[in-house]
Protein backbone atom coordinates (compact mmCIF):
# COMPACT_ATOMS: atom_id res chain seq x y z
CA UNK A 1 0.00 0.00 0.00
CA UNK A 2 1.48 2.95 -0.84
CA UNK A 3 1.56 6.59 0.85
CA UNK A 4 -0.65 8.02 -0.71
CA UNK A 5 -3.54 5.27 -0.34
CA UNK A 6 -2.55 5.67 3.46
CA UNK A 7 -3.07 9.16 3.84
CA UNK A 8 -6.69 9.05 2.37
CA UNK A 9 -7.65 6.14 4.34
CA UNK A 10 -6.44 8.03 7.00
CA UNK A 11 -8.78 11.35 5.87
CA UNK A 12 -12.02 9.42 4.97
CA UNK A 13 -11.71 7.88 8.38
CA UNK A 14 -11.26 11.69 10.10
CA UNK A 15 -13.88 13.00 8.04
CA UNK A 16 -16.55 10.29 9.36
CA UNK A 17 -14.74 10.79 13.17
CA UNK A 18 -16.27 14.49 12.66
CA UNK A 19 -19.90 13.69 10.84
CA UNK A 20 -20.15 11.52 14.03
CA UNK A 21 -19.53 14.34 16.63
CA UNK A 22 -21.24 16.81 14.66
CA UNK A 23 -24.39 14.90 14.70
CA UNK A 24 -24.51 15.19 18.80
CA UNK A 25 -24.70 19.21 17.96
CA UNK A 26 -27.24 19.22 15.42
CA UNK A 27 -29.66 16.49 16.70
CA UNK A 28 -32.73 18.03 18.96
CA UNK A 29 -32.57 16.01 22.45
CA UNK A 30 -35.47 13.72 23.76
CA UNK A 31 -36.49 16.47 25.91
CA UNK A 32 -36.23 18.96 22.92
CA UNK A 33 -38.62 17.01 21.30
CA UNK A 34 -41.01 16.37 24.02
CA UNK A 35 -41.15 20.07 24.31
CA UNK A 36 -42.22 20.33 20.17
CA UNK A 37 -44.42 17.58 20.42
CA UNK A 38 -46.36 19.32 23.56
CA UNK A 39 -46.25 22.32 21.28
CA UNK A 40 -47.72 21.06 18.50
CA UNK A 41 -50.51 19.37 20.41
CA UNK A 42 -51.18 22.44 22.17
CA UNK A 43 -51.06 24.37 18.63
CA UNK A 44 -53.69 21.48 17.42
CA UNK A 45 -56.34 22.45 20.20
CA UNK A 46 -56.41 26.10 19.71
CA UNK A 47 -56.68 25.78 15.74
CA UNK A 48 -59.26 23.23 16.33
CA UNK A 49 -61.29 25.41 18.63
CA UNK A 50 -60.70 28.92 16.68
CA UNK A 51 -61.36 26.80 13.30
CA UNK A 52 -65.16 26.10 14.15
CA UNK A 53 -65.45 29.42 13.31
CA UNK A 54 -63.94 29.07 9.72
CA UNK A 55 -65.19 25.65 9.05
CA UNK A 56 -63.81 25.96 5.05
CA UNK A 57 -60.59 26.63 6.45
CA UNK A 58 -57.76 23.93 7.30
CA UNK A 59 -54.66 23.64 9.26
CA UNK A 60 -51.35 21.67 8.63
CA UNK A 61 -47.71 21.40 10.23
CA UNK A 62 -45.08 22.12 7.48
CA UNK A 63 -41.67 22.69 7.24
CA UNK A 64 -38.69 21.69 8.46
CA UNK A 65 -40.20 20.83 12.07
CA UNK A 66 -43.12 18.54 10.55
CA UNK A 67 -40.16 17.16 8.11
CA UNK A 68 -38.10 16.53 10.97
CA UNK A 69 -35.03 18.36 9.56
CA UNK A 70 -34.95 21.31 12.25
CA UNK A 71 -31.32 21.59 13.96
CA UNK A 72 -31.22 21.86 17.89
CA UNK A 73 -31.66 24.26 19.57
CA UNK A 74 -33.27 25.63 16.88
CA UNK A 75 -36.68 24.85 16.63
CA UNK A 76 -39.40 27.03 15.05
CA UNK A 77 -42.91 25.55 14.06
CA UNK A 78 -44.83 26.64 10.93
CA UNK A 79 -48.34 26.26 10.48
CA UNK A 80 -50.40 26.72 7.53
CA UNK A 81 -53.45 27.86 7.28
CA UNK A 82 -55.22 27.13 4.04
CA UNK A 83 -58.19 28.99 2.77
CA UNK A 84 -60.26 27.67 -0.39
CA UNK A 85 -59.37 29.75 -3.67
CA UNK A 86 -62.71 32.03 -3.54
CA UNK A 87 -61.37 33.63 -0.79
CA UNK A 88 -60.32 37.05 -1.68
CA UNK A 89 -56.57 37.99 -0.75
CA UNK A 90 -57.37 40.76 1.27
CA UNK A 91 -59.87 38.40 3.58
CA UNK A 92 -57.06 35.65 3.66
CA UNK A 93 -54.63 37.96 4.64
CA UNK A 94 -56.94 39.32 7.53
CA UNK A 95 -58.66 36.21 8.39
CA UNK A 96 -55.00 34.87 8.98
CA UNK A 97 -53.95 37.07 10.86
CA UNK A 98 -56.60 37.31 13.63
CA UNK A 99 -55.94 33.84 13.59
CA UNK A 100 -52.24 33.69 14.40
CA UNK A 101 -52.74 36.32 17.11
CA UNK A 102 -55.23 34.09 18.95
CA UNK A 103 -53.01 30.82 18.63
CA UNK A 104 -50.17 32.65 19.73
CA UNK A 105 -49.39 33.77 23.31
CA UNK A 106 -47.30 36.93 22.30
CA UNK A 107 -46.72 37.75 18.51
CA UNK A 108 -45.28 40.53 16.11
CA UNK A 109 -46.29 40.67 12.48
CA UNK A 110 -44.11 39.54 10.02
CA UNK A 111 -44.13 40.08 6.30
CA UNK A 112 -43.41 37.53 3.18
CA UNK A 113 -45.25 37.03 0.09
CA UNK A 114 -48.41 38.63 2.56
CA UNK A 115 -48.14 39.15 6.29
CA UNK A 116 -48.15 36.71 8.59
CA UNK A 117 -47.60 36.01 12.37
CA UNK A 118 -44.41 35.06 13.80
CA UNK A 119 -44.84 34.92 17.39
CA UNK A 120 -44.21 31.92 20.66
CA UNK A 121 -46.44 29.17 22.00
CA UNK A 122 -45.19 27.78 25.23
CA UNK A 123 -41.86 29.35 25.10
CA UNK A 124 -41.43 27.70 21.04
CA UNK A 125 -41.30 29.49 18.32
CA UNK A 126 -44.03 29.83 15.60
CA UNK A 127 -44.93 30.81 12.55
CA UNK A 128 -48.70 31.19 11.43
CA UNK A 129 -49.05 31.20 8.26
CA UNK A 130 -51.97 31.89 5.62
CA UNK A 131 -52.24 30.29 2.41
CA UNK A 132 -54.70 28.76 -0.49
CA UNK A 133 -55.45 25.56 -0.81
CA UNK A 134 -54.57 24.55 -4.22
CA UNK A 135 -55.24 21.37 -6.34
CA UNK A 136 -51.97 22.48 -8.75
CA UNK A 137 -48.93 24.76 -8.46
CA UNK A 138 -49.61 25.64 -11.58
CA UNK A 139 -52.12 28.13 -9.91
CA UNK A 140 -50.29 29.48 -6.97
CA UNK A 141 -51.19 33.47 -6.41
CA UNK A 142 -47.69 34.21 -3.93
CA UNK A 143 -44.96 31.77 -3.14
CA UNK A 144 -45.92 30.44 0.09
CA UNK A 145 -48.43 28.35 -1.86
CA UNK A 146 -46.22 26.48 -3.13
CA UNK A 147 -45.00 25.20 0.46
CA UNK A 148 -47.56 22.35 0.46
CA UNK A 149 -47.09 20.88 -2.51
CA UNK A 150 -42.67 21.08 -1.43
CA UNK A 151 -44.12 19.13 1.65
CA UNK A 152 -45.66 16.61 -0.44
CA UNK A 153 -42.75 16.21 -2.39
CA UNK A 154 -39.97 15.89 0.13
CA UNK A 155 -42.25 14.10 2.92
CA UNK A 156 -41.48 10.42 1.85
CA UNK A 157 -37.82 11.14 -0.04
CA UNK A 158 -36.09 12.59 2.83
CA UNK A 159 -37.06 9.72 5.37
CA UNK A 160 -34.06 8.37 6.31
CA UNK A 161 -32.12 11.42 5.55
CA UNK A 162 -33.23 13.91 8.07
CA UNK A 163 -29.74 13.91 10.21
CA UNK A 164 -27.55 14.41 6.50
CA UNK A 165 -30.34 17.60 6.60
CA UNK A 166 -29.02 18.56 9.91
CA UNK A 167 -25.52 18.19 9.01
CA UNK A 168 -26.07 20.40 6.01
CA UNK A 169 -27.77 23.07 7.38
CA UNK A 170 -25.21 23.25 10.11
CA UNK A 171 -22.05 23.48 7.86
CA UNK A 172 -23.60 26.47 5.81
CA UNK A 173 -24.78 28.20 9.60
CA UNK A 174 -21.59 28.29 10.93
CA UNK A 175 -20.22 29.68 7.32
CA UNK A 176 -22.78 32.53 7.60
CA UNK A 177 -24.20 30.44 3.63
CA UNK A 178 -27.28 29.33 5.68
CA UNK A 179 -30.84 31.63 4.28
CA UNK A 180 -32.23 32.84 1.23
CA UNK A 181 -33.12 36.11 2.44
CA UNK A 182 -31.35 39.30 0.67
CA UNK A 183 -29.29 39.75 3.80
CA UNK A 184 -28.01 36.13 3.43
CA UNK A 185 -28.47 35.61 0.07
CA UNK A 186 -27.17 32.08 0.64
CA UNK A 187 -29.31 28.76 0.53
CA UNK A 188 -32.61 28.29 2.09
CA UNK A 189 -33.91 25.20 4.16
CA UNK A 190 -35.89 24.10 1.30
CA UNK A 191 -32.68 24.19 -1.14
CA UNK A 192 -30.94 21.93 1.92
CA UNK A 193 -33.10 18.68 1.58
CA UNK A 194 -33.30 18.52 -2.48
CA UNK A 195 -29.64 18.94 -2.56
CA UNK A 196 -29.78 15.98 0.13
CA UNK A 197 -32.54 14.07 -2.02
CA UNK A 198 -30.68 14.27 -4.64
CA UNK A 199 -26.63 13.29 -3.79
CA UNK A 200 -28.62 10.90 -0.43
CA UNK A 201 -26.13 12.19 2.10
CA UNK A 202 -24.21 15.36 3.48
CA UNK A 203 -20.32 13.94 2.39
CA UNK A 204 -21.84 12.69 -1.12
CA UNK A 205 -22.60 16.31 -1.96
CA UNK A 206 -19.81 18.27 -0.55
CA UNK A 207 -17.25 15.79 -2.57
CA UNK A 208 -19.50 16.94 -5.78
CA UNK A 209 -19.81 20.86 -4.71
CA UNK A 210 -16.01 20.85 -4.99
CA UNK A 211 -16.08 20.56 -8.68
CA UNK A 212 -19.25 23.23 -8.68
CA UNK A 213 -19.29 25.90 -11.08
CA UNK A 214 -21.42 28.91 -11.75
CA UNK A 215 -22.92 27.40 -14.85
CA UNK A 216 -24.26 24.20 -13.01
CA UNK A 217 -27.56 23.35 -14.01
CA UNK A 218 -29.13 20.46 -11.36
CA UNK A 219 -32.38 18.79 -12.05
CA UNK A 220 -33.26 17.23 -8.67
CA UNK A 221 -36.17 15.24 -10.02
CA UNK A 222 -34.24 13.14 -12.81
CA UNK A 223 -30.97 13.28 -10.18
CA UNK A 224 -29.34 15.30 -13.33
CA UNK A 225 -26.20 17.49 -13.38
CA UNK A 226 -24.70 19.65 -16.13
CA UNK A 227 -23.66 22.81 -17.07
CA UNK A 228 -25.62 24.85 -19.77
CA UNK A 229 -23.22 27.93 -20.65
CA UNK A 230 -25.80 30.55 -20.98
CA UNK A 231 -26.07 29.94 -16.82
CA UNK A 232 -24.57 33.11 -14.86
CA UNK A 233 -25.11 31.39 -11.74
CA UNK A 234 -26.29 27.78 -10.75
CA UNK A 235 -29.85 26.75 -11.43
CA UNK A 236 -31.36 24.01 -8.60
CA UNK A 237 -35.10 22.71 -10.81
CA UNK A 238 -37.45 22.99 -8.45
CA UNK A 239 -39.79 19.61 -8.55
CA UNK A 240 -42.65 21.15 -8.12
CA UNK A 241 -42.35 23.82 -10.87
CA UNK A 242 -39.18 22.99 -13.08
CA UNK A 243 -39.30 26.35 -14.66
CA UNK A 244 -38.23 28.25 -11.02
CA UNK A 245 -34.54 28.25 -9.81
CA UNK A 246 -34.45 27.39 -5.78
CA UNK A 247 -31.20 28.48 -5.67
CA UNK A 248 -32.25 32.23 -7.11
CA UNK A 249 -31.57 34.03 -4.18
CA UNK A 250 -28.25 32.64 -3.24
CA UNK A 251 -25.00 34.68 -5.08
CA UNK A 252 -22.24 33.31 -6.86
CA UNK A 253 -19.99 34.77 -3.86
CA UNK A 254 -21.81 33.14 -1.79
CA UNK A 255 -21.78 29.63 -4.03
CA UNK A 256 -18.00 30.26 -4.21
CA UNK A 257 -17.70 30.38 -0.49
CA UNK A 258 -19.79 26.99 -0.02
CA UNK A 259 -17.51 25.51 -2.85
CA UNK A 260 -14.50 26.80 -0.30
CA UNK A 261 -15.66 25.60 2.18
CA UNK A 262 -16.45 22.22 0.52
CA UNK A 263 -13.04 21.96 -0.15
CA UNK A 264 -10.98 23.48 2.66
CA UNK A 265 -13.44 20.43 5.25
CA UNK A 266 -12.29 17.44 2.94
CA UNK A 267 -8.70 18.30 2.59
CA UNK A 268 -8.76 19.20 6.37
CA UNK A 269 -11.65 17.76 8.48
CA UNK A 270 -12.36 19.49 11.41
CA UNK A 271 -15.19 19.70 14.26
CA UNK A 272 -14.70 23.39 13.35
CA UNK A 273 -17.06 23.42 10.89
CA UNK A 274 -19.78 23.18 12.46
CA UNK A 275 -19.13 25.13 15.81
CA UNK A 276 -20.32 28.78 15.56
CA UNK A 277 -17.69 30.69 17.24
CA UNK A 278 -18.37 33.65 19.40
CA UNK A 279 -16.73 36.74 17.65
CA UNK A 280 -13.96 38.66 19.66
CA UNK A 281 -13.60 41.74 17.99
CA UNK A 282 -9.70 43.29 18.10
CA UNK A 283 -10.52 46.69 18.71
CA UNK A 284 -6.96 47.66 19.10
CA UNK A 285 -6.26 45.87 15.67
CA UNK A 286 -8.74 47.44 13.61
CA UNK A 287 -7.63 50.47 14.82
CA UNK A 288 -4.05 50.20 13.96
CA UNK A 289 -4.92 48.49 10.32
CA UNK A 290 -7.31 51.47 10.08
CA UNK A 291 -4.90 54.22 10.79
CA UNK A 292 -1.79 52.58 8.90
CA UNK A 293 -3.88 51.14 5.78
CA UNK A 294 -3.21 54.32 3.88
CA UNK A 295 -6.60 54.04 1.77
CA UNK A 296 -9.69 55.85 2.43
CA UNK A 297 -12.61 54.65 4.19
CA UNK A 298 -16.01 56.24 4.68
CA UNK A 299 -18.50 54.99 6.32
CA UNK A 300 -22.10 56.63 5.55
CA UNK A 301 -24.74 56.27 8.67
CA UNK A 302 -28.13 57.05 8.36
CA UNK A 303 -31.84 55.91 10.38
CA UNK A 304 -33.00 52.98 8.96
CA UNK A 305 -36.13 53.01 6.95
CA UNK A 306 -39.07 51.08 8.58
CA UNK A 307 -39.48 48.42 6.00
CA UNK A 308 -38.96 44.52 5.75
CA UNK A 309 -35.32 43.55 5.47
CA UNK A 310 -36.02 42.20 2.26
CA UNK A 311 -37.18 45.41 0.75
CA UNK A 312 -34.08 47.26 2.44
CA UNK A 313 -31.31 45.21 1.25
CA UNK A 314 -31.57 45.67 -2.27
CA UNK A 315 -32.20 49.50 -1.59
CA UNK A 316 -28.81 49.45 -0.04
CA UNK A 317 -26.93 47.24 -2.19
CA UNK A 318 -28.37 49.34 -5.22
CA UNK A 319 -27.16 53.24 -3.00
CA UNK A 320 -24.17 51.24 -2.81
CA UNK A 321 -23.64 50.46 -6.50
CA UNK A 322 -24.81 53.92 -7.00
CA UNK A 323 -22.32 55.77 -4.76
CA UNK A 324 -19.07 53.40 -6.39
CA UNK A 325 -19.63 53.89 -10.17
CA UNK A 326 -19.59 58.06 -8.77
CA UNK A 327 -16.56 57.12 -7.26
CA UNK A 328 -15.02 55.10 -10.20
CA UNK A 329 -16.34 57.71 -13.14
CA UNK A 330 -14.43 60.61 -10.83
CA UNK A 331 -11.31 58.93 -10.84
CA UNK A 332 -11.09 58.12 -6.31
CA UNK A 333 -10.42 54.38 -7.69
CA UNK A 334 -12.84 52.39 -5.02
CA UNK A 335 -11.21 48.98 -3.79
CA UNK A 336 -14.16 47.88 -1.73
CA UNK A 337 -17.55 48.54 -1.58
CA UNK A 338 -20.84 47.34 1.35
CA UNK A 339 -23.74 47.85 3.11
CA UNK A 340 -24.99 46.40 6.54
CA UNK A 341 -27.45 47.10 8.77
CA UNK A 342 -28.39 46.96 12.48
CA UNK A 343 -30.32 49.41 14.71
CA UNK A 344 -28.96 51.92 11.58
CA UNK A 345 -27.91 51.91 8.02
CA UNK A 346 -24.30 51.47 7.13
CA UNK A 347 -22.88 52.58 3.49
CA UNK A 348 -18.99 51.74 3.21
CA UNK A 349 -16.39 52.52 1.11
CA UNK A 350 -12.62 52.08 0.71
CA UNK A 351 -10.86 54.21 -2.03
CA UNK A 352 -7.53 53.93 -3.13
CA UNK A 353 -7.57 57.63 -3.83
CA UNK A 354 -8.44 60.11 -0.67
CA UNK A 355 -7.26 63.44 -2.68
CA UNK A 356 -6.77 64.28 -5.92
CA UNK A 357 -4.77 67.01 -8.24
CA UNK A 358 -6.90 70.12 -8.99
CA UNK A 359 -6.62 69.80 -12.77
CA UNK A 360 -6.91 66.40 -14.72
CA UNK A 361 -5.84 65.77 -18.64
CA UNK A 362 -8.84 65.59 -21.27
CA UNK A 363 -8.58 64.10 -24.27
CA UNK A 364 -9.75 66.12 -27.97
CA UNK A 365 -9.79 65.14 -31.19
CA UNK A 366 -7.03 64.30 -33.25
CA UNK A 367 -5.79 67.35 -35.36
CA UNK A 368 -7.35 65.44 -38.76
CA UNK A 369 -10.66 65.90 -37.81
CA UNK A 370 -10.48 69.48 -38.41
CA UNK A 371 -13.94 70.75 -37.49
CA UNK A 372 -14.06 69.07 -34.21
CA UNK A 373 -10.51 70.37 -33.69
CA UNK A 374 -11.67 73.69 -33.83
CA UNK A 375 -14.44 73.71 -31.57
CA UNK A 376 -11.86 72.08 -29.07
CA UNK A 377 -9.24 74.80 -29.73
CA UNK A 378 -11.98 77.58 -29.51
CA UNK A 379 -13.49 76.51 -26.46
CA UNK A 380 -13.21 79.18 -23.61
CA UNK A 381 -10.96 77.33 -20.64
CA UNK A 382 -8.30 78.03 -17.75
CA UNK A 383 -5.81 76.31 -19.58
CA UNK A 384 -4.59 76.54 -23.41
CA UNK A 385 -4.75 72.99 -25.35
CA UNK A 386 -1.71 71.32 -26.35
CA UNK A 387 -0.98 68.05 -28.93
CA UNK A 388 0.02 64.87 -27.66
CA UNK A 389 0.51 62.42 -30.51
CA UNK A 390 -0.98 64.14 -33.09
CA UNK A 391 -4.47 64.72 -30.88
CA UNK A 392 -5.44 67.63 -28.79
CA UNK A 393 -5.31 67.64 -24.99
CA UNK A 394 -6.30 69.98 -22.27
CA UNK A 395 -5.96 70.33 -18.38
CA UNK A 396 -9.47 71.03 -16.80
CA UNK A 397 -10.09 71.35 -13.10
CA UNK A 398 -11.57 68.28 -11.27
CA UNK A 399 -15.48 69.34 -9.78
CA UNK A 400 -13.95 67.09 -6.58
CA UNK A 401 -10.72 66.52 -5.66
CA UNK A 402 -11.59 65.11 -1.74
CA UNK A 403 -13.42 61.72 -1.80
CA UNK A 404 -15.42 62.69 1.46
CA UNK A 405 -17.06 65.89 -0.33
CA UNK A 406 -17.34 63.79 -3.47
CA UNK A 407 -19.68 61.58 -1.52
CA UNK A 408 -21.37 64.01 0.48
CA UNK A 409 -22.39 65.81 -2.77
CA UNK A 410 -23.58 63.08 -4.66
CA UNK A 411 -25.96 61.16 -1.76
CA UNK A 412 -27.32 65.15 -0.86
CA UNK A 413 -28.17 66.01 -5.25
CA UNK A 414 -29.18 62.18 -5.68
CA UNK A 415 -30.56 60.68 -2.54
CA UNK A 416 -34.13 59.94 -4.69
CA UNK A 417 -31.51 57.90 -6.91
CA UNK A 418 -30.51 55.68 -4.21
CA UNK A 419 -34.02 53.39 -3.37
CA UNK A 420 -37.11 54.58 -2.64
CA UNK A 421 -36.51 54.50 0.79
CA UNK A 422 -33.05 54.78 1.75
CA UNK A 423 -33.39 57.52 -0.11
CA UNK A 424 -35.47 59.19 1.64
CA UNK A 425 -33.50 58.41 4.67
CA UNK A 426 -30.36 60.09 3.67
CA UNK A 427 -32.25 62.97 2.44
CA UNK A 428 -33.75 63.64 5.96
CA UNK A 429 -29.80 63.18 7.21
CA UNK A 430 -26.71 61.27 7.18
CA UNK A 431 -23.22 61.65 8.85
CA UNK A 432 -20.35 60.23 6.95
CA UNK A 433 -17.03 58.71 9.24
CA UNK A 434 -14.11 58.61 8.53
CA UNK A 435 -11.95 58.77 12.01
CA UNK A 436 -11.08 55.72 13.42
CA UNK A 437 -12.32 56.75 16.81
CA UNK A 438 -15.60 57.28 15.39
CA UNK A 439 -15.61 54.54 13.22
CA UNK A 440 -15.20 52.19 16.30
CA UNK A 441 -17.42 53.58 18.52
CA UNK A 442 -20.30 52.17 16.17
CA UNK A 443 -22.06 49.34 17.34
CA UNK A 444 -20.72 46.12 17.71
CA UNK A 445 -22.51 44.40 14.91
CA UNK A 446 -21.36 46.57 12.53
CA UNK A 447 -17.97 46.49 13.48
CA UNK A 448 -18.09 42.86 13.44
CA UNK A 449 -18.65 43.60 9.62
CA UNK A 450 -15.85 45.95 9.21
CA UNK A 451 -13.69 43.37 10.49
CA UNK A 452 -14.65 40.96 7.32
CA UNK A 453 -14.87 43.70 4.89
CA UNK A 454 -11.73 45.01 5.76
CA UNK A 455 -10.12 41.67 5.61
CA UNK A 456 -8.72 41.51 8.81
CA UNK A 457 -7.40 38.14 9.97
Amino acid sequence: MNMKTLTDKSTDERIHEVLKKALELVVPSERERKLAKKVEEEISRRLEDILKDYPELEYRFLGSYARDTWLKGELEIDVFILFPEHYETIDLEKIGLDIGKKVLDKYEIKYASHPYVHGEVLGANVDVVPCYKLNSPERIKSAVDRTPFHYEWLKDRIKGKENEVRLLKKFLKVSGLYGAEYKIRGFSGYLCELLIVMYENFLNLIKSAVNWTRNLYIDIEKKEVRAKPDLKNIFVADPVDKKRNVAANLSVDNLAKFVEKCRNFLEDPSLNYFLEEKVVIDYAKIKSELESRGTGLYVVVFNKPDIVEDNLYPQLEKACRKITKFLEKNEFMPIRSGFFASNYCYLVFETMLKTLPKIKKHAGPPFEIVNHAKRFISKKRQYRPFLENGRYYVYVERKYTNALDAISSFIKHEAEKLGKNVGQELKAGFKILTKSDEILNLEKDFIEYLTDFLCIK
